[in-house]
C-alpha cells in the first residue's frame, strides 16, 4: 500500500512539472507576451454587465446567464484599479460609473450588438484616447465554503481596447472558468495548487481575468 501510494505522488508530481514546462514554452507565435504602446493614454471605464444583444460590443448573452450583484461592480471596479496600478507600469485615468449615459446600462429591443457606437461617444465625451472597457457576461458565485462545494463558481469576463479616433478594438481578452475538483480534472493541478487546493469565489476567479487580461492586451 505504501508503495502505490508513492508510485501515485510520483505520477502527480510529474504531472505537475510537465504541465509546468509546457506552460512556460510559447506554442506559437501569438503565446509571445507583446505590449502595448507607451504613448497610448488608457481611460478605465467602471464594469458593466450587458444583460441583452443590444448592449454587446460583440459576442452573445450566455443562456442562462447569471446576474452581478450591482455592489460586486464597485468592488470590482476597485480590484481592476488595484491590479492595474500595482502590476503594471503605466497611468490610467479611471472613470466612474456616474458618468456611464443611460443608454449603455438600459434595455434596448435588438438581437445584435450595438453597443459600439455609444462607447465611441462616450469615449470621446471622456477625452479617452484608448478605452479599457471590462465586461462582466455571466456571473455564478460559488455555493459553500473554501473547503467545499454544491456549486462551484464560475465567471465571464471580457475586456476591450477601444481606440477612439478611429472607432476600432485594438485588442480583446476573454476569461472564462468554471473551477473544477482536482478529481474532476487532472490537467487543472495547477490552478488547484495555485489556490491552494480552495474553492475561491466568483470575485476571485475575476481577480485572475484582470491578471490575464494585462498579459493579453500587453498593459
Amino acid at each position: 500500500m505504501h508503495n502505490r501510494l508513492n508510485i501515485l505522488l510520483l505520477i502527480v508530481l510529474s504531472l505537475v512539472l510537465a504541465l509546468g514546462a509546457c506552460s512556460k514554452r510559447p506554442r506559437s507565435t501569438a503565446d509571445v507576451p507583446r505590449n502595448l504602446s507607451g504613448t497610448y493614454s488608457i481611460t478605465v471605464a467602471p464594469f458593466t454587465q450587458p444583460v441583452n444583444a443590444s448592449q454587446l460590443i460583440m459576442g452573445r448573452i450566455p443562456e442562462g446567464q447569471g446576474r452581478v450583484p450591482e455592489d460586486m461592480l464597485t468592488s470590482l471596479d476597485m480590484q481592476l484599479r488595484r491590479t492595474l496600478t500595482t502590476e503594471t507600469n503605466r497611468q490610467y485615468k479611471f472613470i466612474s460609473m456616474r458618468t456611464l449615459p443611460k443608454d449603455l446600462t438600459t434595455f434596448h429591443s435588438s438581437e445584435q450588438p450595438q453597443a459600439l457606437p455609444r462607447w465611441i461617444e462616450y469615449g470621446k465625451k471622456q477625452g479617452a484616447q484608448v478605452l479599457l472597457i471590462p465586461q462582466v457576461l455571466d456571473w455564478h458565485e460559488r455555493e459553500g465554503s473554501t473547503a467545499g462545494v454544491t456549486q462551484s463558481a464560475h465567471v465571464r469576463v471580457e475586456f476591450f481596447l477601444l481606440r477612439v479616433d478611429t472607432g476600432s478594438i485594438m485588442d480583446r481578452s476573454v476569461f472564462e472558468e468554471k473551477q473544477l475538483g482536482l478529481s474532476e480534472n487532472l490537467l487543472n493541478m495547477g490552478s488547484f495548487l495555485k489556490r491552494k487546493g480552495q474553492w475561491v469565489t466568483a470575485e476571485d476567479l475575476s481577480v485572475e481575468s484582470m491578471r490575464k487580461a494585462v498579459k493579453d492586451l500587453g498593459l
